[in-house]
């Protein structure tokens, strides 16, 4: 599997479809993943066992620039649900999330997925002389 198609399998698995408008910006943050994996691995290309760490680190950049600029606000709905419903003299109050709102979570998913775990980045890692 290619770089491009681990990218838009994981953005499919989180439900964005990718169009041929987007080919740009994934282009760039697979290479910007790729530069990034071989800077701290001391690697002329990119290990094997970190291919779908980069696959998911493209994904993430491209969501964040995605969310940055706007691009999402179609696709995922970050406001906020209703907290409680009151009705005459019936009252309703939902549970929420103690890990916080919808876009507080898919915030700190990004940052998982674009920082990967230190240990894993460095197992594959050779010394520079």
């Amino acid at each position: 599997m290619d770089t491009l198609a681990a990218v838009s399998a994981r953005l499919a698995a989180l439900g964005y479809t990718v169009t041929d408008a987007d080919n740009a910006a994934l282009d760039y943050n697979i290479r910007k993943a790729e530069t990034y994996l071989k800077a701290s691995t001391n690697q002329p290309e990119v290990p094997e066992g970190l291919f779908y760490v980069w696959a998911d680190m493209a994904a993430g950049l491209f969501l964040t620039d995605k969310k940055a600029s706007g691009g999402l606000a179609d696709i995922y709905d970050f406001e906020a649900p209703a907290k409680s419903i009151s009705e005459g003299d019936t009252s309703v109050t939902f549970a929420l999330s103690d890990s916080g709102s919808f876009e507080q979570q898919f915030d700190t998913m990004l940052e998982r997925m674009i920082h990967p775990d230190e240990e894993l980045v460095t197992a594959f890692r050779r010394l520079a002389w």
